[in-house]
């Protein structure tokens, strides 16, 4: 019974609450204890997402609440009020289904405590000031890899200066950034700190984290973020949309823009309509087998003075439908009804297209993971190339979002963006990487010669 009270995995197997095998190695470590006394002040753990942080921090909050010399002062933090309950809701849950921590451990709505010797944990507010005067005995901090700044890590922290045996434990997936509390346990553990403790894996170790659930992650989000998220890894310039590098490599293939395209050929048009100080794009584009070709980029251009004509916009599909065998003409935003009306009215395949945050989360990733992997051929165009290199990734609830930071609106990159999403990203199963195959040096030429249809479930050596 003695060995609970300083052995964390000695209490969770006394009250039979399980781990995996990565949070009994991280937690078992970063909580070991050496003459009584804990071998780290400060530890930091860090895995993706989905794989059982908070839950290992709430067993560590329960142990030390019920086993740590009384009375106990401990504290959940995070990035705001309600992120920080996490961590203790956890621990509610558990408390409750296990009858003998019910028994000894109060559950309240503002937190835990032990009636019997007087220990607490509660959580605290982003702000430092709401925590300072507590000298805390434990700290939870979770999602540190995503604080804004360091007051809040280094409020707590000093304030466990007077404290008799403390621990800090941070727990979180990295953040954007190699700064901040997160990288600075790393940097001090790495620098040899023999009071600091840090474990990091980029695998996903929980077998509720799915290669199903990866896959299609994979698909929807970004490239910068499924490597933060899903692979832990601190991506340099994590916030850009794309790298300079893969939009040069996608506008250098040696393709033209096209004044017509092959009789033979299908094509799909897109229209982000702008009046006034948003330009009017029209955007034209092919597939062939796995590569999309964008053949056309026409900007029309409005002013205060004399906006955008709704009329030249018509003229202007009408023509290049005649040049361009269009299956489906999509016009973004209420100002397009009329235009698809009055075209519907023709006879072109015109459709109206709202956007939604929804269908953003969607589409830009397939936009990014077509520039990032080299399945989508532009010819050079200094506008597009600069929206592209402007655009920045915000995480959000709904996924990813796509904002626009720099001085020159997204228009073009919006057009490109919708005639991609016109075409499958992939037939079946996952999409090779054409640089993989070919080599970056290799000509468009070749990879339409060699790569146009083959099925991409076929194995990669199997490639001629």
């Amino acid at each position: 019974m003695e060995a609970i009270l300083d052995d964390l995995l000695a209490f969770t197997r006394h009250f039979d609450l399980t781990l995996y095998d990565w949070q009994a190695d991280a937690f078992g470590q970063a909580c070991a204890r050496v003459d009584q006394r804990f071998k780290y002040r400060l530890a930091g753990i860090s895995v993706p997402r989905g794989n059982g942080k908070s839950y290992g921090g709430a067993l560590v909050g329960l142990w030390r609440l019920l086993c740590g010399p009384p009375p106990q002062d401990i504290i959940s933090a995070a990035l705001d009020y309600d992120g920080a309950k996490v961590v203790l809701e956890h621990a509610r849950q558990i408390v409750r289904a296990v009858p003998a921590l019910a028994d000894v451990i109060e559950v309240g709505a503002t937190g835990l405590s032990v009636p019997a010797t007087g220990s607490r944990w509660t959580v605290t507010t982003r702000e430092h000031t709401a925590s300072r005067g507590r000298h805390p005995t434990l700290v939870v901090y979770d999602e540190i890899g995503w604080a804004k700044d360091t007051e809040l890590f280094s409020s707590l922290l000093a304030g466990q200066a007077s404290v008799d045996d403390p621990l800090m434990i941070v727990i979180s997936t990295v953040g954007r950034r190699q700064a901040g509390p997160l990288w600075t346990v790393k940097v001090l553990a790495d620098g040899g700190d023999d009071g600091v403790f840090w474990w990091w894996s980029g695998q996903n170790l929980s077998p509720k984290v799915t290669p199903t659930f990866l896959e299609r992650q994979r698909r929807i989000l970004v490239a910068a973020q499924f490597a933060r998220e899903h692979g832990n890894q601190w991506v340099d310039a994590a916030d850009s949309f794309v790298s300079a590098e893969d939009v040069d490599r996608a506008q250098q293939q040696g393709w033209r823009e096209q004044t017509e395209g092959d009789p033979d050929r299908t094509y799909r048009a897109y229209v982000d309509v702008g009046i006034v100080h948003d330009p009017s794009v029209i955007a034209i584009g092919h597939q062939e087998g796995m590569v999309v070709f964008v053949d056309r980029l026409l900007t029309f251009q409005g002013s205060k003075r004399e906006p955008v004509q709704i009329e030249a916009l018509e003229h202007a599909l009408v023509d290049l439908s005649r040049k361009f065998n269009l299956t489906q003409i999509r016009i973004e935003s209420w100002q397009g009804i009329a235009v698809v009306q009055r075209l519907a009215a023709t006879g072109l395949p015109v459709e109206l297209f709202t956007p939604t945050p929804k269908s953003n989360a969607e589409e830009w990733p397939q936009l990014a993971q077509r520039i990032g992997n080299g399945s989508l051929v532009l010819f050079p165009h200094a506008r597009l190339r600069e929206e592209l290199l402007n655009l920045t990734v915000e995480v959000g609830p709904s996924g990813a979002k796509v904002v626009d930071k720099g001085k020159v609106h997204q228009d073009h990159a919006v057009a490109v963006r919708g005639v991609c999403a016109s075409f499958p990203l992939v037939e079946e199963g996952p999409l090779p990487d054409l640089l993989h195959v070919y080599g970056p040096s290799d000509s468009v030429a070749h990879i339409r010669e060699e790569g146009a249809g083959l099925p991409v479930w076929m194995n990669i050596d199997d490639i001629p």
